[in-house]
């Protein structure tokens, strides 16, 4: 328990940046959406009269609280506070998140205990970091769900083994089996109609009011659409990049993997971990394809099979094929192949999900691959694509270049 203490300490101080800009991002979405608001009620203001002008300024008076209620949670002291509550508070939380399911579909992460919880993450709210921990990758996000600790604890926490992810069309049906979790589904559901209602009712008081001075007046114009354009200029994305190899160096080797000419435009998310002593990881991820590379010093396991075994237990899924074959004699001791296809209604295979394990003379690791069928209308070949990454292994040594 200490040593995984101490593991987690060492994930939150490494990605503490990363973490802090996803802190801030959370309490950012709420502070530009409640400054759009803002605007609107300005608006209504100025094109109102009498009473109801009167209601809209004690609003805009509310709402102008609720900013500085929120930026208090922007300064650095109140950040600082937060983490060093979460570093204490995670190690105690990590043995229940071994129980946890984790399930994935193209949007978003689901986890799932034993009718206790249910937990929904986009993807586009999360960053994956690679952990410490062997075999366990730290995953940090918000919910767009309504809850009352959505301001007090903004981000969740939670590891989880990427070997464990299931790739299940019937996630839905699975779910709905969990009496607790349809109670819960209802009260969010409840919660968010609440808050629509509330929101359709004060739209619809500015634009039946603003309409009708308007007319009234047709010296006068509404900017509704100017604000919402000014809005969404504000809202802070992350940076995207675009990559056509990807490569590793661990114990005087360095690994390379090239990626299809299909991918080259694609946008998305690159991280690496090259501190931790003995491995060196790398990852790409992006909404139709996801690789990362992860190597070991050889030490840390007797064969690749006590290495694989590490990594993942082998359930004899239906739909995992392990291949025999053969893809670089010339360039490992030994090689592994596990490979996942999915579908969705009853439809073709949409993923290739394939694990190829490898040893050097240096080191144990794997490449994971996984592409999804970027649309309905595009007729990608999947297994050649996936090929196409593991035939472009190169390796180089400090001395040889293989």
């Amino acid at each position: 328990m200490k040593e995984i203490k101490e593991n987690i300490e060492h994930d939150l101080e490494y990605y503490q940046s990363g973490i802090k800009q996803l802190y801030t991002k959370h309490y950012q979405k709420y502070l530009f959406f409640l400054l759009a608001i803002m605007m609107i009620t300005v608006v209504g203001i100025g094109l109102s009269e009498s009473i109801v002008r009167w209601l809209l300024v004690v609003l805009f008076l509310s709402e102008s609280g609720l900013v500085v209620y929120l930026l208090r949670y922007l300064r650095a002291e109140a950040f600082e506070t937060y983490f060093q509550r979460i570093k204490a508070q995670l190690p105690s939380d990590f043995q229940k998140m071994e129980k946890l399911e984790i399930q994935e579909d193209n949007q978003s992460y689901y986890f799932l205990g034993e009718q206790e919880l249910f937990v929904k993450l986009k993807k586009r709210n999360t960053r994956n970091f690679p952990s410490k921990i062997r075999q366990y990758t730290l995953l940090v996000g918000f919910t767009d769900e309504i809850d009352r600790t959505m301001l007090e604890e903004p981000l969740q926490f939670f590891y989880y083994d990427i070997t464990q992810i299931k790739h299940s069309a019937n996630y839905k049906k699975e779910i709905l089996k969990n009496t607790n979790f349809i109670a819960k589904r209802k009260k969010r559901r409840i919660r968010s109609a609440i808050l629509t209602i509330f929101l359709l009712l004060i739209v619809g008081t500015f634009v039946y009011f603003g309409a009708k001075k308007y007319l009234d007046d047709d010296g006068r114009t509404i900017y509704e659409k100017q604000v919402e354009k000014d809005y969404h200029d504000k809202i802070d994305q992350e940076a995207q990049v675009r990559i056509t190899e990807l490569s590793v160096t661990n114990e005087d080797e360095t690994l390379k993997i090239q990626l299809p000419k299909y991918f080259h435009e694609e946008e998305g998310t690159l991280f690496s971990v090259d501190e931790i002593k003995g491995q060196s990881s790398k990852t790409f991820t992006s909404n139709a394809l996801y690789v990362s590379i992860f190597m070991s010093e050889i030490a840390s396991a007797s064969s690749l099979s006590e290495f694989v075994g590490q990594v993942m237990e082998d359930q004899g899924k239906r739909n995992n094929q392990k291949s025999v074959e053969k893809l670089h004699p010339d360039l490992f001791k030994n090689e592994y192949i596990l490979t996942t296809k999915t579908s969705e209604n009853g439809q073709s295979e949409t993923n290739n999900y394939t694990t190829y394990f490898f040893e050097t003379a240096h080191n144990y690791g794997w490449i994971i691959c996984e592409i999804d069928r970027a649309s309905e209308e595009t007729e990608l070949d999947l297994d050649q694509q996936v090929n196409e990454i593991l035939h472009s292994i190169a390796v180089e040594t400090d001395e040889t270049v293989i």
